[in-house]
């Protein structure tokens, strides 16, 4: 039925030790012949209307099974979720594949359910009663009661053909539909922001250079930054360095803490380079120009130890 579509989505399937009883027809994927086994060697497909026989390869009548825990990895690399799957044994087909950590004391269960969902809320109603994320194999329509049991969990069920898609590279991830649930149950269930302090006008003036810049790390979100003249205390929210799904601080955010922590210098043999320190730096580099409005680059390369450079003055309080 993938037909030309096989080799992108096969990886994604596990061959059983099952023949099936009905393929689709070769010339009508809607329509189905039966497999008829003589023997190991001998399998046949038949259609039933015309008795027209053909000989069908072992191969094209093995059933397969959805190899769920590699779509779930998928998922849980793309989103950030830890991987946490095993088996509730108290209740068939439910599957616990995963936490969402939105704090160190928030944490959301992400569960799978193969079979009856109705006892799966039922069984995680009672134990616990806590949000949770729930996705099913199914595309049906939620009963009347079903979405109530959520709605009283504070819950949401995501269903995989309607949530997930896959990328060019064949790789699992939730859809733009998927992702703002999930971003909308995370909102209502995370931490709440503390108020942070108010922006101060940083007044920049013309002429100004990097080489004059100082910025100090007051703590892991907070920078004071400091101009000929001018100074202000922002958060990394204030700079455009939150992640617009999860409000989490950007690569970006976690590169420029980099910087302060090794005093404005990174080589390749500092623990907080990544392979992608490039890319990541020139980003910043954006990031920093479209907000202070300075010319020049502020990170630059320097041959001399073959690492990068922060132009500006950068430290933090260890």
């Amino acid at each position: 039925m993938l037909g030309d579509q096989l080799p992108f989505f096969e990886h994604l399937l596990l061959a059983t030790d099952q023949l099936g009883s009905q393929i689709p027809s070769p010339a009508c994927g809607w329509t189905w012949w039966e497999v008829e086994v003589r023997d190991q060697q001998s399998i046949y497909a038949i259609n039933k209307a015309t008795m027209e026989t053909q000989t069908l390869p072992r191969r094209d009548a093995v059933v397969f099974r959805i190899n769920v825990p590699l779509i779930f990895r998928s998922i849980c690399r793309t989103i950030g979720w830890r991987w946490d799957y095993h088996e509730v044994r108290e209740t068939e087909g439910l599957s616990r594949i995963a936490v969402d950590s939105l704090s160190p004391s928030v944490q959301l269960s992400i569960f799978y359910a193969s079979g009856d969902l109705d006892a799966s809320l039922a069984y995680l109603a009672a134990v616990s009663n806590k949000p949770c994320v729930i996705f099913r194999s199914s595309a049906g329509d939620l009963d009347a009661n079903l979405q109530l049991m959520l709605q009283r969990m504070q819950s949401i069920e995501l269903a995989l053909p309607l949530c997930t898609e896959l990328s060019d590279r064949g790789i699992v991830t939730l859809n733009d539909s998927g992702m703002q649930r999930l971003t909308d149950l995370r909102l209502q269930h995370g931490p709440r922001p503390e108020p942070k302090p108010q922006p101060q006008s940083l007044d920049v003036s013309p002429g100004t250079t990097w080489n004059s810049v100082q910025i100090h790390f007051i703590d892991y979100e907070t920078i004071r930054v400091s101009v000929p003249g001018s100074s202000g205390i922002y958060h990394y929210t204030q700079l455009g360095m939150a992640n617009s799904r999860n409000a989490k601080p950007v690569k970006q955010w976690q590169l420029l803490r980099t910087y302060a922590d090794n005093q404005g210098v990174l080589t390749w043999r500092d623990s907080g380079a990544a392979q992608n320190v490039k890319k990541q730096t020139q980003e910043l580099n954006k990031k920093l120009i479209a907000w202070l409005g300075i010319e020049g680059t502020p990170i630059e390369y320097d041959r001399s130890f073959k690492g990068y450079r922060t132009v500006f003055s950068i430290n933090s309080d260890g």
